[in-house]
């Protein structure tokens, strides 16, 4: 910036710094820089501990608002732009759910040493058997339901669950034909700055909070979906985190099992938020595998019939 002069005189006016000192700080691996040099200040947040004069966002317009009230009370005054409130994607409901967000409870999944959560192959390669194949079994469903694969994302809070989501993706949809693979599966970190219209998110942890206790992180997870959250995690834990609680109170109100629509597929007529009274609410994993498991039977049969007449 210094070097901006031409004759004596400085080519460059003013200066204008976007970041969101809300959202997640610089990785620093080395602790005694992060702690003591710190490294893990951005030079935004700087300037906002030195309230320097800042503005701050106060109209959103990337999610459906009943989304965005899940992080909006970090921000101070954050609205939406008209068009979350009129658009029709943002107005229709999503195809064979009952709620845009849900927060789903996934028990222990029964494993060969017995049911386990959360578990450490390595240090700190953290992964959720049960949280993975959960979210397969609901990443096949929103396929089945007409949801295009380019328009799902599948997050995670932990590298090692990344690997976990990808190998089982990959082993039971990728040569699939109704199937096929999400636009993405990575980190919350990693995907900070990006969005889709569904978001499938699992935070793993079933012993401890770990490191989603930073409401930041916690902000950016919240705030990468258009039209669909859904969450899976161990309930217990994560209602009685203090530092949540703005956001899983919300979750939380709503019911913590799938609430479906088994016959309802795109193009989808009903509006967002209407009362639907008969809903198919799923009891576990095994419950919604066996849902998937017919609803897939369902259009390989109806491939088939199509195919006959055709011919």
């Amino acid at each position: 910036m210094l070097l901006q002069e031409q004759k004596g005189t400085p080519r460059l006016k003013r200066v204008i710094l976007i970041g969101d000192h809300n959202q997640l700080p610089p990785v620093v691996k080395n602790m005694a820089f992060q702690k003591y040099s710190h490294f893990d200040q951005s030079l935004y947040t700087r300037f906002v501990r030195l309230q320097v004069p800042t503005v701050q966002l106060n109209l959103q317009g990337r999610a459906r608002p009943t989304i965005a009230n899940l992080y909006n009370w970090r921000y101070k005054e954050l609205g939406d732009l008209p068009k979350v409130k009129t658009d029709p994607s943002y107005l229709l409901a999503n195809p064979g759910l009952v709620h845009e967000f849900q927060c789903i409870n996934v028990e222990d999944f029964p494993g060969a040493s017995g049911p386990q959560g959360e578990t450490e192959p390595n240090p700190y390669f953290f992964q959720n058997l049960g949280e993975a194949e959960y979210v397969c079994a609901m990443f096949k469903y929103l396929r089945l339901k007409g949801i295009a694969a380019n328009d799902i994302t599948i997050l995670s809070t932990y590298n090692g669950q990344k690997h976990l989501l990808r190998d089982v993706i990959n082993m039971q949809c990728a040569e699939h034909p109704l199937y096929g693979i999400p636009h993405k599966i990575t980190t919350v970190d990693r995907y900070q700055g990006s969005q889709n219209k569904f978001i499938l998110l699992s935070l793993v942890r079933t012993k401890t909070v770990g490191h989603v206790r930073d409401v930041r992180r916690l902000v950016v997870a919240m705030s990468r979906s258009k039209l669909g959250l859904y969450i899976f995690c161990r309930e217990s834990l994560f209602k009685t985190c203090y530092e949540l609680q703005p956001a899983f109170a919300q979750l939380l109100a709503l019911p913590t099992k799938p609430q479906l629509l088994l016959d309802e597929v795109m193009p989808v007529k009903r509006k967002a938020g209407t009362a639907v009274p008969e809903a198919t609410e799923v009891e576990n994993l095994q419950h919604m595998q066996i849902l998937v498991r017919h609803l897939e039977q369902e259009q390989f049969m109806a491939q088939q019939t199509r195919m006959r007449v055709g011919a």
